[in-house]
């Protein structure tokens, strides 16, 4: 796992897209204890464009799916939702991100801007950013 300042490193900016994914990564860490990096997957539904496929980058870094290692897959959704397995367990979390939420980092990036967005995201809990459900 890396941490959030590595995460930005690798990605190139901080933005608020990269720190939902990985608060989004760091929460199923949280909830699906894997006992290593093979045992969780994602599956990652949100529009195939940026910025919101700059959550890929930060569920890559806080929980260690990668491209690579083909435990992380995108696919084309209007909404954002995040999806991770625990295969060794057999649970699953799923994150949905709230409109409320997704029009609130919208609005704020349109006037405010990145930093004002990052911290909303960074500050806001989660269950104000998504909607949670744990199997």
């Amino acid at each position: 796992m890396l941490s959030l300042e590595e995460a930005v490193k690798m990605h190139g900016h901080k933005g608020p897209w990269l720190v939902l994914g990985y608060k989004a990564g760091l929460r199923a860490l949280e909830l699906l204890k894997p006992e290593n990096e093979h045992d969780l997957i994602c599956v990652v539904r949100c529009p195939l464009r940026t910025p919101y496929t700059c959550s890929v980058d930060g569920i890559q870094a806080s929980t260690g799916c990668t491209l690579g290692k083909m435990s992380i897959r995108v696919e084309n959704s209007d909404t954002v939702e995040f999806t991770f397995f625990n295969k060794r367990k057999k649970s699953s979390l799923s994150l949905r991100l709230r409109e409320s939420a997704r029009e609130k980092i919208e609005s704020i990036l349109s006037s405010e801007g990145m930093i004002s967005a990052n911290s909303y995201v960074e500050r806001a809990e989660l269950s104000e950013i998504f909607e949670e459900s744990l199997d």
